[in-house]
């Protein structure tokens, strides 16, 4: 087994890489590739790669490897009303009311606020919960600028509401809305996923 600083800046990389999209779905991730790419050795790579799939990142097929999940319309709609759910019982069950603030791109600045949110509970499932599955929808996120037309506003909205009344039923409002309209996207999410051309060579 490699020693964390060997293996955590490697199993980081990879997933940010898959969290911004870099491989298209469907995408065979070969770890001696991974290894040129990222200047390692294959071990470390091999093991991120195991611990992504433990995540739910990475799916492994037997025989095959490792590749970048499929995710159909159906199952988005899922993993969109099981963040919706994971989240309105963050919020009702909060014991925080620390000021969220969220900075950066569009994609990033809607994780690091769900991060927040999640971690006003003291559930620690919950708030372990929450990141994952945050982590695993952060892709499709690149699609809301084309998708969701008041995408920075109704963010905007969140915040302010977040921060305004933490257990409010405004924010839960907002969150309802905010998962819903996705959800009602979903068709359309995988079809971008879907036709993105303009990937780089996958590794």
């Amino acid at each position: 087994m490699c020693p964390a600083r060997v293996l955590e800046p490697i199993y980081h990389a990879i997933k940010e890489l898959l969290m911004d999209g870099f491989w298209p779905q469907g995408t065979r991730l070969d770890p001696i590739k991974i290894a040129d790419m990222l200047f390692s050795s294959i071990t470390p790579v091999r093991e991120a790669l195991r611990r992504l799939e433990s995540e739910q990142m990475v799916a492994y097929v037997s025989g095959e490897g490792f590749y970048v999940p499929r995710i159909d319309e159906a199952e988005l709609r899922h993993l969109f009303e099981h963040h919706q759910n994971l989240i309105l019982a963050a919020i009702e069950s909060s014991k925080d009311s620390s000021a969220i603030s969220a900075d950066g791109v569009y994609p990033d600045r809607v994780s690091k606020l769900f991060r927040q949110l999640g971690s006003r509970t003291a559930n620690r499932a919950q708030i372990k919960a929450i990141s994952g599955l945050n982590d695993r929808l952060h892709p499709f996120r690149r699609c809301d600028s084309q998708l969701i037309e008041d995408a920075d506003s109704e963010l905007e909205d969140i915040i302010s509401a977040a921060n305004d009344d933490p257990r409010g039923d405004e924010l839960q409002r907002l969150m309802i809305g905010y998962h819903g309209r996705r959800i009602a996207k979903a068709a359309e999410y995988i079809r971008l996923m879907t036709s993105d051309l303009d990937q780089p060579s996958a590794p």
